[in-house]
């Protein structure tokens, strides 16, 4: 070490710690931020659950919580789906509730507490204070004492989408370290991925719905994955991915579909790009085998991961990458050469299609293979319409416009494009997965609205690694003239050069610098996450003979295949370039990184901080993109069945009509009540009325939804005649805006769908159910029992006093309860006898409710709904809407059906 080094020495261990302690305050204050702008609801309205499905959620914890895992998955819920029930251990993703309950519990083992704020944080004290007088958003506050006390569920299930908002954002950063190598990017990942709307979404306090714990699971996930595959000896971390992925799964629907064919697809991806190891290998199959060994325990998916067309795909994938395993190995073992091993890979791999196709063709006539869901199927058609009216229906399934992405992604939206730009200049594994994911998101949000929260991650990381490389490189110079090593050397003339991130250690080349090439008859080594003995290089033929050092993900010099293509393609490039031009680059990259490069980069670095922070513009964006943020968390803050407005004066109301409307039911009415509405709110009739519904926000019953829809658009006297033998009260929203009458036509079509002669097969969309232009409702909507109730009282509507008696109208008219005169007593028995029930086996749990025997009638007219995802279902009649559907599908649809 010189003298001029020595000295130096002290100063940049320094400046590097100092540097250490603000990106570590820096990344609390984000992840604090990340839990703080999602406590409005809180704040607000209190420990509310929002929504329509946080409230089955909810309700499901509870139940978990009390009877047990076991129980649970095998609790048939017969105050639902009434009077047929619904099997919720089989219908539901439960890591959400597991995750809640064992909280709960671990929360129960630590008893009551206060404990005086240490004076470390009492000191910090005038900090914040000064933070918060300068105008710095989400600064926490310091109380005198921490009191301690265990949480109830319903506290736990309002706090978890917050909890995890912050654990999202600390993986979303490590995801971008991991693809960019820059601490400063995944640091800008983990502050922009806080508060980004398309995360806010679905993960404000009290939103207790399974994107606000699928989001970490799957970012967890992908980082973990690209962990695995960054060297041949990073293969172990496939274990944890494989584990993060099982919880993925059970904790979102899209997590066995998004995140399994996520990584399936980047790693058929490595093999095409010539990257195939025996880490990959071993990677991806502790991945798939783990992650599918969890998935299966889910009675939800079961046997899907090999049986849904959906998931097939990354099964394919690893069993094709058992095949080139085997290959690698003969190969090895037989000392191949390049031509040798390409005709035998080939042949395994013509081997393997062969026996695939066999295979296939032997089970599709057995109806193995799943079909593709209506919602999957959606993504990759290009008319917005599924073939399912009730899938359609659902505003969410909607393609997302443009105005949703400027509000949902924003300002890091602009620089995402900027940022996938530098990483092309460190094409590691990460680099392509970045790439990947950016597409398939982008894709996918266009056709679901819904999945704009599935672009935050992708979003973030990528602005971040725009944002990450600017500030790496005004810490650069720096660095360098406190003794930093430079990038570019005289003995890197012949060698790839160093990399090093914001904190002056070397991540990438020191790997790289690492691993440990072929020997001279192509024996393969390992490489080393962090060696410190010299490189080993492997020789490749030129006309220079230059020596080259492997890749970091590299384990050898691998003959045949793309890999070798691609260097032979690289190096003919190269050859190619004058060797006056390389000189000339040789010469600017030295003086770069040159006392004289290191002083221009320093004045550069320095104006250009000065120009962000004056006229630039851009510190103006960030502080208007960070209100936007908090807007959007605000506007999210309303729980639904609670929310607030401002009168003309400004003054602020709370309109809580339904949270009262549904404590009015369950105070006023008798616990064996059973209440009809519309699907939408099912869920809320379970679990804040604590009535038994009899249809909520699940789609796993076609039929039982349209013959609800059909019941409610019909003549109020038919109606009467099915209700009475189904339901105590009928419940429904008015007052406008979204009520049930701006619903109805959905309702009437999806009767349609399954009743032909309500509408008709003339008239697939039920338009004969609608408002005139000047808002006068259709001779057929008049005559429906939902219009009669949701207008009872107004413009001279009155319902049947005879057959349906007002009995509850909130204080602002937005619900109105119903009760059902001379309910069927004897249908009612029926139902309730479980003799009258079907089980799958005697002395089971899993016994279907049936229909009393006064609605056969009506039941046998009823045709199973065969939409377009049944194509391998034969004998079936699709409904009219299917079939106008999938003529406008193929261009020869009528645009006035």
């Amino acid at each position: 070490m010189s003298a001029a080094s020595a000295a130096l020495f002290l100063p940049r261990q320094l400046f590097i710690l100092g540097l250490i302690i603000v990106q570590l305050c820096v990344c609390l204050w984000f992840l604090f931020a990340a839990y703080d702008i999602r406590l409005y609801p809180i704040r607000d309205f209190g420990y509310i659950i929002h929504e329509f499905d946080p409230w089955f959620n909810y309700r499901a914890t509870e139940y978990l919580a009390e009877h047990g895992l076991e129980k649970f998955f095998k609790w048939y819920d017969y105050e639902s789906w009434y009077p047929l029930g619904r099997p919720v251990g089989t219908t539901i993703y439960p890591g959400m509730q597991m995750t809640a309950v064992a909280i709960w519990e671990g929360m129960k083992k630590v008893p009551e507490f206060t404990m005086a704020t240490p004076s470390a944080l009492l000191a910090l004290r005038p900090a914040f204070n000064l933070a918060n007088s300068l105008g710095f958003a989400f600064v926490p506050s310091v109380p005198d004492v921490f009191h301690y006390v265990p949480m109830s569920v319903n506290d736990i299930c309002c706090m978890i989408p917050p909890w995890f908002g912050s654990i999202a954002s600390l993986f979303t950063g490590l995801l971008a370290y991991e693809i960019s190598r820059s601490v400063n990017a995944g640091l800008m990942a983990v502050g922009i991925m806080a508060i980004i709307p398309a995360h806010l979404m679905r993960s404000v306090g009290g939103e207790f719905d399974n994107e606000a714990v699928a989001v970490a699971a799957i970012v967890c996930t992908f980082w973990l994955w690209l962990r695995s595959v960054r060297t041949p000896s990073s293969w172990p971390y496939g274990v944890f991915a494989g584990a993060s992925y099982a919880y993925a799964a059970a904790a979102w629907g899209g997590g066995p579909i998004f995140v399994l064919n996520m990584v399936g697809v980047h790693a058929l991806m490595l093999v095409v790009l010539g990257r195939f190891s025996t880490g990959v290998h071993k990677a991806y199959t502790l991945f798939w085998v783990i992650g599918t060994a969890g998935a299966i325990q889910i009675p939800v998916i079961g046997w899907q991961p090999i049986r849904s067309l959906e998931q097939l795909g990354p099964a394919l994938v690893c069993l094709g990458y058992q095949v080139l395993g085997f290959c690698d190995m003969v190969r090895r073992y037989k000392k191949m050469d390049a031509r040798e091993f390409v005709r035998f890979r080939v042949q395994a791999v013509g081997v393997l299609i062969g026996g695939v196709l066999v295979v296939g063709m032997l089970l599709y006539p057995t109806g193995y293979f799943g079909p593709l869901s209506s919602r999957i199927r959606g993504l990759f058609v290009k008319h917005t319409k599924t073939g399912n009216p009730l899938v359609d229906s659902v505003a969410e399934h909607q393609p997302a416009s443009s105005g949703m992405y400027t509000s949902y992604l924003n300002l890091p939206l602009d620089y995402a494009l900027l940022g996938g730009i530098v990483s092309c200049w460190k094409r590691n594994n990460g680099f392509y997965f970045l790439v990947l994911y950016g597409f398939i998101a982008q894709h996918f949000a266009g056709k679901m609205s819904r999945l704009v929260l599935i672009c935050g991650p992708i979003v973030a990381v990528s602005c971040a690694i725009w944002c990450g490389f600017l500030l790496d490189q005004l810490l650069e110079p720096f660095l360098l003239f406190l003794g930093k090593k430079p990038g570019y050397t005289v003995e890197d003339e012949e060698e790839q050069p160093t990399e090093s991130d914001s904190n002056g250690n070397a991540t990438a080349a020191k790997e790289k610098a690492g691993a440990k090439a072929v020997a001279a008859k192509g024996k393969a080594k390992a490489t080393k996450d962090s060696a410190k003995t010299p490189p080993k290089v492997a020789k490749k033929s030129s006309r220079k003979a230059e020596a080259r050092v492997l890749e970091e993900w590299e384990e050898e010099e691998r003959p045949g295949g793309a890999a070798q293509f691609k260097k032979a393609l690289k190096n003919g490039i190269k050859e190619a370039i004058p060797e006056d031009f390389q000189q000339q680059y040789s010469d600017f990259r030295k003086m770069f990184d040159s006392t004289k490069g290191m002083t221009i980069r320093a004045v550069v670095a320095v104006a250009f901080v000065m120009y962000t922070l004056t006229i630039g513009g851009t510190i103006p964006r960030i502080v208007t993109f960070v209100r936007h943020c908090d807007n959007v968390a605000q506007s999210l803050s309303n729980p639904q069945v609670v929310y607030s407005v401002r009168d003309r004066t400004g003054k602020t109301h709370i309109i809580d009509d339904y949270l009262k409307g549904y404590q009015w039911i369950d105070q006023n009415t008798p616990k064996d009540a059973r209440v009809m509405a519309w699907w939408d709110y099912g869920y809320q009739i379970t679990g804040i009325a604590k009535r038994t519904s009899i249809a909520d926000g699940n789609t796993w019953n076609h039929e039982h939804i349209a013959t609800l829809g059909r019941t409610l658009t019909s003549p109020e006297k038919k109606a009467w005649n099915v209700i009475r033998h189904m339901a105590d009260y009928v419940l429904v929203w008015a007052g406008g805006g979204g009520d049930d009458l701006a619903k109805s036509p959905h309702l009437a079509r999806i009767g349609n769908s399954v009743f032909p002669d309500h509408c008709g097969d003339d008239d697939p969309k039920c338009n004969k159910f609608s408002f005139y232009s000047d808002h006068t409702p259709t001779p057929m909507m008049a005559k429906s029992l939902l219009y009669k109730l949701v207008m009872h009282g107004e413009n001279g509507v009155q319902v049947n006093q005879a057959l349906f008696k007002e009995v509850h109208k909130t204080q602002n008219g937005l619900m109105r309860v119903f009760k059902v005169m001379n309910i069927s007593e004897e249908s009612k028995a029926w139902v309730k006898d479980p003799k009258n029930r079907v089980c799958d086996a005697p002395g089971s749990w899993y016994c279907v409710g049936q229909y009393p025997p006064a609605l056969e009638k009506l039941i046998s007219k009823r045709k199973n709904f065969a939409q377009l995802e049944d194509f391998n279902k034969v004998g079936q009649v699709r409904s009219a809407y299917s079939q106008m559907i999938e003529q406008e599908r193929s261009g020869k649809g009528n645009s006035e059906l």
